[in-house]
């Protein structure tokens, strides 16, 4: 297959190497990147002003500009042969639950499935591991082998790696599981200027989840891989027949 690989961690990110390296040992890979860390950034998307891109070779671009920036000018931009698959990670840190509405490197492989392609979101739980996420990289390409073709066009599925996975660490133990529901506490800090002017800055957020079986939470938390499979419609259809059954 020819891959399209990108992240929101940056060009410079362990994780983004480790997949390039591993997989392009079963597959065409072709990597264009942020210049720098655009995480939380969704699928934000650059118009109507230009970007700078760099070609480091033949499949290897950098560009200033978000994932999913990354993700349209690696499909539309003609720097590449045509894309059969998009990834996007390994993210340093994981995108559970509802995280996925805010994460840039769910919000890229979203974009590749919002242009008709199957995607995959990869994150992990390590941060900064010493074998540069050599482990993970690994058991995407197992993982590729075993699941690519079930994932549809314009499916994304969202995969998340616990730092210590049980049994003996492999794909056994990967698990299909609906998102949980995460709960996000938030604090800003306040710094006065003049006036009524104020600088306000997040310095993260306090996140927590409710405990609920069947989700990516619960998985992780027992040492399982889950996997997700997240779709573009939004629309709660249970909600939508029971407004016009009423109306």
């Amino acid at each position: 297959m020819n891959l399209l690989i990108t992240n929101d961690d940056g060009i410079s990110s362990d994780g983004i190497k480790a997949l390039e390296k591993e997989l392009g040992k079963n597959h065409n890979t072709y990597l264009i990147a942020p210049l720098k860390e655009r995480s939380v950034t969704s699928m934000a998307l650059t118009i109507f002003q230009s970007m700078r891109v760099e070609k480091v070779n033949d499949n290897h671009y950098i560009a200033d500009g978000f994932p999913a920036d990354c993700v349209n000018i690696g499909l539309y931009a003609e720097i590449f042969p045509k894309i059969d698959f998009v990834i996007s990670g390994v993210n340093r840190g994981v995108n559970m639950g509802y995280d996925m509405h805010y994460s840039g490197t769910v919000g890229a492989a979203k974009h590749g499935a919002l242009h008709g392609l199957p995607s995959l979101a990869v994150s992990s739980g390590r941060i900064d591991p010493e074998d540069g996420y050599e482990r993970e990289a690994k058991l995407v390409n197992e993982f590729l082998s075993l699941y690519a073709s079930k994932i549809k066009p314009s499916e994304v599925w969202n995969l998340n790696f616990p730092p210590d996975i049980a049994g003996n660490g492999g794909l056994d133990q990967l698990v299909f599981t609906k998102l949980g529901r995460r709960r996000y506490t938030e604090k800003y800090d306040k710094k006065s200027i003049i006036g009524g002017v104020s600088e306000f800055q997040l310095n993260g957020s306090l996140l927590g989840h409710d405990m609920e079986a069947g989700t990516d939470f619960e998985a992780y938390n027992l040492g399982k891989i889950p996997v997700t499979p997240l779709q573009l419609d939004l629309t709660e259809f249970s909600r939508l027949q029971e407004l016009k059954s009423h109306s």
